[in-house]
């Protein structure tokens, strides 16, 4: 009895101990934490990311959604996801670079209304990642172009914006890459911004919720 107490001692232990949450850590918020607000595997076009009406060229093909800005000016594309920023959550996508301007930028959005005020976090090419903040359709560096190994050149990059408390965490294909003090966005749209005359391929975009 005495042995199956100590057992059963340290299997509740051993659970409590998996289910800590620690959210600087890529793999420190556990799956059972999670709650599923939105996701889509671009398995077929039930969100409507191609339409006649855009002013960019997608495609969805093979598990992807390719992405096409054939515009001189960047150019954002999203989804009105209804959920409480003020919580706790967690976006993540992965997506590649194809072809256009090596330097330029292209990445994750999340917090615009339908115009104006956003936050910006991409990767170009060359080895770079930067996040800016949108106000009133200017745009304001929040990290300038950081250089790191982090980041793929040629092949897929996921990217992570984790809100845990009063805080952001950002990360690269798993690592660390930034944190800065939470602040919310009355916006709830949620998408992709693309470089003037640029392709990418973006395999899936997940939302959560991370549950204390």
């Amino acid at each position: 009895m005495k042995t199956i107490l100590i057992t059963l001692t340290l299997l509740l232990c051993l659970t409590s101990y998996s289910q800590e949450i620690i959210p600087d850590t890529y793999e420190g918020i556990p799956q059972s934490s999670k709650t599923k607000i939105f996701m889509d595997n671009f398995d077929n076009n039930k969100y409507y990311w191609i339409k006649e009406s855009s002013p960019s060229s997608h495609r969805i093909e093979d598990g992807y959604l390719f992405f096409a800005n054939d515009y001189e000016f960047v150019y954002s594309d999203g989804k009105p996801i209804n959920f409480d920023p003020t919580k706790n959550f967690e976006i993540e996508t992965k997506l590649k670079f194809i072809s256009g301007d090596v330097e330029a930028f292209n990445g994750l959005f999340w917090g615009q209304l339908i115009f104006g005020d956003s936050y910006f976090f991409g990767f170009s090419s060359m080895g770079y990642y930067k996040i800016e903040k949108e106000v009133g359709l200017q745009k304001n560096s929040i990290l300038e172009p950081v250089k790191s190994e982090s980041v793929n050149k040629t092949s897929e990059n996921t990217l992570v914006v984790r809100k845990y408390d009063d805080t952001y965490y950002f990360f690269i294909n798993k690592s660390l890459v930034h944190t800065m003090p939470y602040e919310e966005l009355s916006g709830k749209y949620l998408g992709f911004s693309v470089a003037k005359k640029s392709l990418i391929q973006i395999n899936f975009i997940r939302l959560w919720y991370i549950n204390d």
